[in-house]
């Protein structure tokens, strides 16, 4: 190990684990990257409604990280699961402290986890960062409220070390509600190395291919606009078929309103949820990605669509025009249908200009674990 490593407590509020193998995922990349250049420990703390045992403790050992999961039965009483979470907290905190002295906690979504934070702080004079991914901050959202909550926000923000919001947009959605700090910095959101290193393909499909990657809440995603859009479509082109990843809230509703508009199956599919190498090989077939959201942050499948080369059709919301530009797919107004369907029909006869080795290197040089590793080591470095 070398000398300047720091050792880092990764405090998520959303992490991958024995129930939801995919939940806060994008965090599990940050602390893979981090991890590149320090020594990353996570300490993940998860209350259960109904759990079997009152306490469970599971220790995970990779390459990379080491990982601290505390599960516990949730105390119906708010006093005691108050001090529940918190004594459950610095247990965790003392057990990866006494591995090897902690030198910074990094809070990723702020809520809870930088109350803890701030409690690190003064009680054990350990400073904290700030990562956010969370849209709620953003005015089409607006689910940030509560006088004590915005006023404890406003505390944890003010004495962290840095906040470091994955997108512009999202920074100054969270500095208009008062979260003020004199460190802001951007850090974006890790594609895995897994995107990467497929070779690109030239593409050659007999219709093109169209694909939306997604959880499947149509509140935010608007699937159901991207359904009525393309049967409309299909009344005047039929050199396409609409492929739909994921799986989530919605997916059954969706499914029954394609079903319900007739749209050929030849022209649209449900793959359901797809993971590593099976997730890949659709980004690299297809011609476009198209996101039709009425709200987003900056979602983690965009950059992965641009590592596989792959140009994108957006709604302009949220930070995605901070890195979608003209030469790397098409930025749409929401909610409109005359312009989704002109820019459907512009993507599906220009997709094939776009330069794919371009919008890689692009994706390389922004969101790869070396980039985002070496902007975290510069912060971990400052401190």
């Amino acid at each position: 190990m070398q000398s300047s490593q720091k050792h880092i407590l990764f405090l998520p509020r959303w992490y991958p684990n024995k129930t939801d193998s995919m939940w806060g995922l994008f965090v599990k990349k940050h602390a893979e990257a981090a991890s590149i250049k320090n020594q990353i420990s996570v300490l993940y703390l998860e209350p259960l409604d109904h759990a079997e045992k009152k306490l469970e403790i599971v220790e995970e050992k990779t390459a990379h990280l080491y990982t601290l999961y505390i599960y516990y039965r949730k105390p119906s009483n708010p006093i005691s699961y108050l001090y529940k979470f918190i004594s459950l907290y610095l247990k965790g905190y003392s057990l990866i402290d006494n591995k090897r002295k902690l030198d910074l906690v990094h809070v990723h979504i702020l809520g809870r986890m930088g109350f803890l934070a701030l409690i690190s702080r003064v009680a054990l004079s350990t400073p904290y960062i700030i990562t956010e991914h969370w849209s709620r901050y953003l005015p089409t959202v607006n689910k940030f409220s509560g006088f004590i909550r915005i006023h404890l926000t406003r505390l944890i923000v003010k004495k962290a070390k840095a906040v470091l919001p994955v997108t512009k947009n999202l920074s100054e959605a969270m500095q208009s509600f008062g979260l003020l700090n004199q460190n802001y910095q951007i850090v974006p959101n890790v594609v895995d190395d897994i995107f990467f290193q497929p070779p690109l393909k030239k593409k050659e499909n007999t219709l093109k291919r169209v694909i939306h990657v997604s959880t499947f809440e149509d509140r935010s995603k608007n699937i159901s606009g991207i359904i009525k859009g393309i049967k409309k479509l299909l009344g005047k082109r039929q050199d396409f078929i609409m492929i739909f990843i994921g799986d989530g809230l919605d997916m059954n509703a969706m499914k029954a309103l394609a079903a319900q508009l007739n749209i050929p199956k030849g022209h649209i599919r449900f793959t359901g949820l797809l993971e590593k190498e099976a997730l890949v090989d659709e980004y690299i077939q297809a011609d476009f990605m198209l996101i039709n959201s009425h709200y987003e942050n900056m979602p983690v499948v965009i950059n992965e669509a641009f590592a596989c080369g792959l140009p994108v059709l957006s709604t302009d919301v949220g930070g995605i025009s901070e890195h979608l530009d003209s030469s790397r797919g098409r930025l749409m107004p929401v909610g409109n249908e005359k312009a989704f369907l002109e820019n459907m029909n512009w993507m599906l006869k220009h997709c094939a200009e776009f330069d794919s080795p371009s919008i890689r290197e692009y994706a390389h040089t922004h969101f790869s674990y070396a980039s985002v590793g070496d902007i975290l080591n510069e912060i971990y470095q400052a401190q």
